[in-house]
């Protein structure tokens, strides 16, 4: 009884060593290609900003990162801010996000519903929303693979330096 289904075993492994190839190269033949995509839609890209007027810059904003914090300000001196970072070369946080928080609500460990992303943490000016200028808030630094917020900056206000 054991060599009849051996030898049933053995032609099963032999029929789907040549059919799993075969249907494997078809299936890789018959994909639909990748379409190209030469533009973007309008609605997904943005015109680029550039924020030249420095403002002010800081370093003491928070309180458990060594983070340089400059906060500046688009061509004319009543365009929209934005904020950029610099950290030191051992300034190391997996999947560093910045979010700013309106109001001086009492934050947790746990980011709060009115969080607003800005954006990764990198060298590039982060927009922030426009009513950052009327009110003021914290910047949060939250790491996405510990899930939890790293650093929250003192409260800031922007409301005296606009003209």
């Amino acid at each position: 009884m054991i060599r009849p289904l051996r030898q049933r075993h053995r032609r099963i492994i032999i029929a789907l060593g040549i059919l799993l190839p075969v249907a494997f190269a078809v299936g890789i033949a018959a994909r639909k290609p990748v379409p190209p995509a030469n533009e973007l839609p309008d609605a997904l890209t943005s015109a680029p900003q550039s924020f030249e007027n420095l403002e002010w810059g800081r370093a003491d904003l928070f309180a458990k990162s060594p983070v340089q914090v400059r906060l500046l300000r688009g061509n004319n001196d009543t365009g929209r801010f934005a904020v950029a970072f610099s950290a030191a070369n051992d300034f190391v946080k997996p999947d560093l996000l910045v979010y700013w928080v309106a109001g001086n609500s009492g934050i947790t460990n746990t980011l709060p519903d009115n969080a607003i992303l800005l954006g990764a943490f990198t060298s590039q000016p982060l927009p922030l929303p426009d009513d950052a200028a009327k009110s003021g808030g914290r910047l949060l630094f939250y790491s996405l693979a510990d899930n939890k917020i790293v650093d929250m900056s003192q409260p800031i206000r922007f409301n005296n330096l606009m003209k």
